[in-house]
Order: C-alpha cells, then structure tokens, then sequence
C-alpha cells in the first residue's frame, strides 16, 4: 500500500496524475481501476474534474494531453460498489442495520438470554450497541473476525480495564450479547474482500482510496488487503475563501441574515451555495425562507422519519389505543383519520366543555354521534381501539395494525404522501423475508413494546423530501461533506458554542478504554477531526459565518473553532459581514378604537347579566361586547395541568356536599371529629368524581388536611356566633326594570338565627391571599361580585364576606359597605343595559392589568391604534 502527498494548494489534477500513475506501474486498465471516494456525491466531482483534464471545457481535447489515459477509472464509494457487484440479503439473524428488523431481531436475543422483562430499557440500548459494534466487524476482513472477536472477548472478561465490569449486569449482558451477534453476522461489505483476494484478472487489480475528513475502516482495511496495488491519497486542497462573520440576536433573526447572504450570494451568480445543516432547527427555518422566495433547495441530509407527519398519524393510534390515553392523544388520533370534519369539530368542542382532567378514553363512547357520516355504516372506535390493546406476537401485530389503519383511512392517506410510503416500509423492514421469519416468533407483545418497536423503526430511517428537476440553487450538506466540492459559496448558520462545541459527543456508553479496544476515536482525535473539517470548510470561496448571542435567556459565545481560526488568521478577524437584508419602508397605517354597538345581538329578550359578565362590560365594554355578546371564547386545553383554579372548584364542592350532609340544627351537638370525618369523605368522593387519579393533585392533596383543619376552626367561631348553613349554590335570578335581567350562582347564604330581624350572610369562597381579598373589597364601588350576589339574594340588610380558604388560617373578609353599595350598583347596571339597548357603542376602554391577559385584545386590536 502507498500513501501519496499532494500539493496542499493544488487541485484534482494532482490527484488524477497519481491515479495514472499507479494505473501505469501496476498495469491495471481503467475498467479494472477502482476509485473509493468518501461519499456519494464526489462521484459527479470526480467524473467532471477527470473529463476535464483531458477534454476540457468545450469537450475538446486539451494540448499535451495523453488521449490514451483519458478513459476513467471506476469511481466507487464503498455502498455503491458493494451493491453493483450483489445484492446483499441479510439473514434472519444477520445485523442489518435496519432499525425494525434489528430490534426484532433483538427482541429474541434478550428473550433466550432471560432479560426479556427488562426489554422495554435495555431494547434500545441493544440495537445502538449491534449497529456500532457491526460497523466495527463490517471493516474488518471476515477471516479475522474470529480473532478479533476473541480478543474483545477475552478483554470483556478482564474488564478492559476500568471496563465492562463497571456496568450493571445487565448492561454487561448487552455488550456481551451484541458482540456476539457481531461477530457471527455476515455483511454487505464481505464481497468487497472476495474482491481483493482475487489477484489476476478479477473485479479489481487496482485501487485507490481517497480519504476523507472522517476515517473509513472499511476502506482502510481493503487498502491493506490489496497491498502494492492500493494507492492511498487525500482530498485536494484548495486557497482559503474569504470569510465574513455575522452575530444575531436570536434564532429568528439569525436564520433571516443566512437567507439574506445566500440570496445575496445566488443573485452574484454564486451558485450552488452550500447551507451545513449543523442547526437543524435553524438550517429548516432558512430552507423555508428559500423555498418561498422560489430557490431550488437540495436536501442531502434529511430528518428523522419519525418526525414527519406521516408517522406522526401512525403513532397517534396506538397512543390513543393505551388504556388510560388522554383526551388530547385520543383527539390527535381522530383528525388522523377519514372523518366528517365537521362533526369532528363537533366533538371536539364536546371534549373542551367537559372536565378537562377526565382520564382516559371514555369520551370516545359519545365520539361516534358527533362524527359518523349520516345514512353511513358507524364505524366501531372505541371497539377498534380496544381491539389493540391485547398482546400478541409481531406478526400478528403487523397483521391488526395494519388493518386498523385500513379501517380508519389512515392507510390510505400513507400510501399517498412520500414519507407515508417510508413509514409503511419502516413498519414492514426493508427484507420482507427477514420480517417474516422474524414476525412468526411466538413470543407475544404488548402494546407498549409494539409502540416501542415501531418508534426505533422510525427514529432509525431517514426521510429525504423528493427532490424536483433542475440544477439546486441551495444544497443542504453534512458539515464534513463541504470538502473538495466546488460550491461558490457557503453560508454557516448555527456556529454558536452549543450547536458546534470543540467535540462531538461520544456515542455509545463506552468507556475510552474500551473505545480504544474497539477501535473508535477518543475524543481528542474527534476533536481534531472536527477541526480539519471546519479548515477545508473555509477553503469555499465565500464563506459567511453566523452565530446568535442568545438562546432564549441564556448568553451564548461563538463556536470554539471559529474563535480559534480568527486567531489564527488575525486578517479575516476584522471583516464582519454587513446584513444582507433589504430594508423596506412601510407606511403606518394605525387603526382606530372600535366602538361596536350590540343592540341588534340582543334579539327580543332582555340583557341576562352574570356578576362576572358585568364585571367585564365594566372594565372594558368592548371585552364584553367580544367574549359576551358574540360569544367568543378561548379553546380550553384538553391536557392542562391541574391549577389553583381547579383545586379551588374542587374545595366548593366538597364545602357544599359537607354543609348540605349535615342536618339541620345538628351543627351545635356535632363534634370536631364527626366533622373532621364527614369533611374528608366528601373531599375523597369528590376528588374521584372531579379529578379521578390525576398526579397533578398531589400537591394539593398534601395540603388539604391543613386547609381542612383552618375551615373547621373557622367555622366553629362563625356558628358560635349564631350563624347557621342555611343554603349553598344557589341560582338565581332577578328582574332589572325592562332591560336587565340578573342572574348568578351564590357559594353560600347563611342565616343569623336567635335575632329580632333575621339576618343574612352572602358568602364567596376564595383560594387568594389576604392581600387580594383586601383589595378586593377596598374600593366598594369596584367589588361587583358581593354587592352582584347581594342584589340577586334580594335580603335587606345583608352581610357579604369573601372567606380565603388558606393552609394556615381560613379568615373572612367582609365587605363593610354592601348595603350602601347596593342602590348604586342597581342604578348603574339599569342604566348601562338600558343605553346597550338603545345602540350606544362599546368602546375598548380597557387599561393596564386589565388588557394583559385579555382574551379580546387581538380583536380590538389595541397595540395599533394611532393614539397608542
């Protein structure tokens, strides 16, 4: 084997004169001449470039060339070659290094090793290990992969070190499980070393292997298999572009200045620009923007297949199918399938009216009178789904699941989007034969691990959107892949310390004396690999460089490599890129404070007001007008996590049920006990009622004997002073001359009893702080909800008090002047329904607090007005 140095500032013409070369000293033809090259896509470069030395341009031929050498040698990446020489098919128990067929593959060798109950953990972590420890075993040469495994395994007995032994044992199974699954496997590549051991007249009397920036050990190995007929070269150098850098402000304005400078750079006729995809999330954003202003953007890279939409609607059936799937997942699953839309929004805002923390699937049981076509055969949903939830074994999963998904027409929709086709060969593996083997295990599997399986496949197959016509005005590459390519330019986004640090990360969970056994870079040799990489970045011939300051609150520092190139090269630290963003002058065009009227929504009855509906027509008529009148609300969240607000409906009910179950006159002779005991129990049924088992109560749960225990302490001082329970949730209503009419529901009303004149109390119970309830009732003109409920009981005098229901202390805080507020609330709501009826406008008078977390301010469009 010969390892040849080339020029660092020459070009491919060096590279091809030491092809011909060794081409001349060991007498190989071109057709017999192999050119291993580290990806793909240097297969056109490398035919283009070769041409070129002897044809030039035009397609004539060059002065001085030698027309005798001008046929090309094969040009070969290690993939392509394996396959034009066979079709390599795995066998039922060979690593295949699909992601299905390895974790069913998997699956079984944890089940014979007596670990199949802890699969769910250590799946995973067995299908990662195979596919790194068969990409080892798949460069080696088949003959030695006998004494290469002995060595590991005599090395995993003797812990390596500070090795295997350091694992957990069953972590220990896993690697001695999948080293032997290795090593007994056969692999597409073994061909390739029939190949070279055949020395006369066969595939290959010649090769050559240019190295790329990462290490190939397959071509490595084949290089060493061919010995003297093996040349060894590196990509070809080229001078340093010039760099410009640019620091954004964040993601968004980061991913504007990249596609500013590529559309800058495609407008000089620098095309095709390069975009690494090093931030994927910011690389997506900018291909977006490309493709909207109508550039031509070439994909290399991909994404997961398990984050397209696709899978997405494969997946959403088997999370709604869980025994206890939420109401969001079991949503999710139906706008996946073939629905009336219609009636689908129906139901949805079904599921959005009731309790939010109801567990599980039931709502399903009123699904199918909201959604079934009419005069149409109803489809069994919730019986589709249950069928789902026994186990089974593979192929009788793929076999249900599959028509499952015919049945709800989500198959249908798969087989017409291209990435639905990738999720169909996911589920299915890419060797049929191979599944089916697989499949007949008679081992059986629960939806879980049906989910989990399907997700690895997912998450292990790579989805390339299809790609039109045309030569690309963009290529999204790999970093590592810029090298030796003629791009006129490239755009680096995403160079922040977080997305591009010094290192990569580690794969695996070895340690790096086992990385060294096997064979896998440290990571100082990852270190300085990347660095390489980011040096033949920079030899593109315009290069911009951009990095954000931020990420969210958090500062962010330049890339180390970039820092550590600046310093390298003090002359292209001080040219800082401009922003190539075009700025456009916009006229304002404020708009003016709306003033609807909502006489003509009133119809012929009169303006039913609630306490909380007049405090809205108070704060800001137009909220009113929006959230009341018209009747528009915000779409409650059907997953929302358990909050104040709730604890506090909770505790109303349980105050209501313990007051309603005490009999009346029994409260003197009732003791403290009884009472402690009665409280819990409606507090306990309630809780199953309202919020079933969902954790989220816990907290308040944990509170609630503190609470429990300051409201029977209170509630003895109030009695004591003659009040009694006389009524709770109570509606009602009250006429307002010809207008208004009032309504509401009352928390409480209690009943001053041994007096001359019978007194009332109007009672509101709160969970807040004293410090709100006091400034609730401090201003009595402003507290419409006691002096609303004190209308409605219609008692003469009242008594009203908000009672904070706290951990430490319940204590009431009364509204001292409800009687003297009353005539004046009544005045005001007759007069201002009257002038609603009669068309006046409600103008969007709302200020400060009050417009925050208004529900209607993107309806009134406050932040544009032309006074604001």
């Amino acid at each position: 084997m010969t390892i040849a140095v080339i020029d660092k500032l020459d070009s491919w013409a060096a590279v091809w004169r030491q092809v011909r070369s060794h081409m001349l000293g060991t007498g190989a033809h071109p057709a017999q001449t192999v050119v291993l090259l580290p990806f793909f896509q240097l297969q056109a470069v490398a035919r283009q470039s070769w041409a070129a030395q002897t044809w030039g341009a035009q397609g004539s031929p060059v002065d001085g060339a030698d027309l005798s050498s001008s046929f090309p040698p094969r040009f070969e990446t290690t993939t392509s070659w394996q396959r034009r020489i066979s079709h390599f098919v795995p066998d039922a128990m060979d690593v295949s290094f699909d992601a299905g067929l390895d974790a069913a593959r998997a699956r079984q060798f944890l089940q014979r090793a007596g670990l199949g109950e802890f699969g769910a953990l250590l799946l995973p972590r067995l299908v990662e290990t195979v596919q790194q420890l068969g990409a080892i075993a798949a460069a080696i040469p088949p003959f030695q992969r006998g004494a290469w495994a002995a060595g590991l395994r005599s090395s995993l007995g003797a812990g390596l070190g500070c090795g295997l032994e350091a694992f957990a044992s069953h972590e220990a199974a896993v690697a001695r499980i999948a080293l032997e699954w290795a090593a007994a496997s056969r692999y597409a590549s073994d061909v390739l070393f029939e190949v070279a051991g055949v020395t006369d007249g066969g595939e290959c009397q010649a090769l050559v292997v240019i190295r790329g920036l990462q290490p190939n050990a397959l071509a490595a190995h084949l290089a060493e298999q061919f010995g003297e007929k093996a040349l060894v070269l590196d990509l070809p150098e080229f001078a340093h572009g010039e760099l410009k850098v640019q620091m954004a402000q964040g993601l968004e304005d980061e991913a504007q200045r990249a596609a500013a400078c590529v559309l800058a750079h495609v407008a000089k006729g620098r095309s095709p620009v390069a975009l690494p995809a090093v931030d994927r999330l910011v690389t997506r954003r900018i291909s977006a923007m490309l493709s909207q202003r109508g550039l031509l953007v070439l994909d290399e890279t991909g994404w997961k297949l398990s984050t397209t939409r696709a899978a997405a609607s494969a997946i959403s059936m088997l999370r709604a199918a869980r025994a206890h799937a939420t109401p969001d997942e079991h949503l999710d699953w139906l706008k996946a399938c073939s629905v009336d839309q219609a009636r689908l929004a129906r139901y949805e805002q079904l599921l959005r009216k009731q309790n939010s923390h109801a567990a599980g699937i039931e709502p399903a049981r009123d699904a199918i009178e909201f959604i079934a076509d009419d005069g149409a055969a109803i489809m069994p949903w919730r019986e589709l789904l249950a069928s789902l939830r026994p186990s089974r074994s593979l192929s009788g999963w793929l076999s249900d699941f599959t028509a499952a998904l015919q049945m709800s027409g989500q198959w249908q929709s798969l087989m017409q989007d291209a990435a639905g086709e990738q999720v169909i060969a996911a589920l299915y593996g890419s060797d049929a034969d191979a599944l089916a083997i697989l499949a007949g295990d008679s081992a059986r599997m629960s939806l879980a691990e049906f989910s989990t399986w399907l997700q690895m496949a997912l998450e292990g197959a790579s989805f390339k959107p299809p790609q039109s016509g045309g030569t690309p005005d963009v290529v999204i590459l790999p970093l590592a892949q810029l090298a030796a390519r003629p791009f006129g330019a490239a755009v680096m986004a995403g160079m922040d310390e977080v997305s591009l640090p010094a290192a990569p990360d580690l794969a695996g969970d070895w340690t790096a004396a086992q990385r060294g056994a096997l064979g896998l870079p440290s990571r100082e040799a990852l270190a300085l690999e990347r660095r390489d990489v980011w040096r033949r970045a920079m030899q593109v011939p315009f290069v911009d460089v951009l990095w954000r300051s931020a990420q969210g609150d958090e500062p962010l520092q330049p890339s180390p490599l970039l820092k550590a190139w600046l310093a390298q090269h003090p002359e292209q630290s001080g040219q800082e890129g401009q922003d190539a963003r075009e700025q456009r002058l916009l006229t304002a065009q404020p708009s003016a404070m709306p003033q609807p009227s909502g006489h003509l929504l009133l119809g012929e009855g009169k303006i039913a007001l609630s306490a909380s509906s007049y405090q809205d027509l108070r704060t800001c008529p137009y909220r009113y007008f929006a959230l009341r009148l018209l009747g528009l609300q915000e779409a409650k969240e059907l997953d929302e996590e358990i909050s104040k607000r709730d604890f506090g409906a909770w505790l109303h009910a349980v105050l209501s049920d313990f007051h309603r179950t005490r009999l009346p006159g029994s409260s003197l002779d009732s003791s403290a006990e009884a009472d402690r005991a009665l409280l819990d129990a409606c507090a306990a049924e309630r809780q199953q009622e309202m919020l079933g088992s969902d954790p989220g109560f816990v907290p308040f749960a944990a509170a609630w004997p503190q609470v429990r225990s300051s409201y029977l302490l209170w509630l003895q001082k109030h009695e004591a002073q003659g009040w009694r329970f006389e009524s709770s949730e109570l509606d009602l209503k009250r006429e307002l001359g010809e207008a208004a009419l009032l309504k509401g529901r009352l928390d409480r009303v209690d009943v001053l009893s041994g007096s001359a004149a019978q007194s009332f109390a109007v009672i509101d119970y709160k969970t807040e702080s004293d410090a709100s309830l006091k400034h609730r009732v401090a201003d009595p003109l402003e507290d419409t909800q006691l002096i609303f409920y004190a209308a409605l009981l219609g008692k003469a005098p009242v008594e009203a008090f908000y009672l904070g229901l706290q951990e430490k202390e319940a204590r009431a805080v009364p509204q001292a002047l409800v009687n003297e507020a009353l005539p004046l609330l009544l005045e005001g709501v007759a007069s201002d329904t009257t002038r609603i009826a009669q068309g006046h406008g409600l103008p969007a008078l709302g200020e400060g607090m009050a417009c925050e977390y208004c529900a209607a301010r993107g309806l009134c469009r406050k932040d544009f007005w032309a006074d604001v």
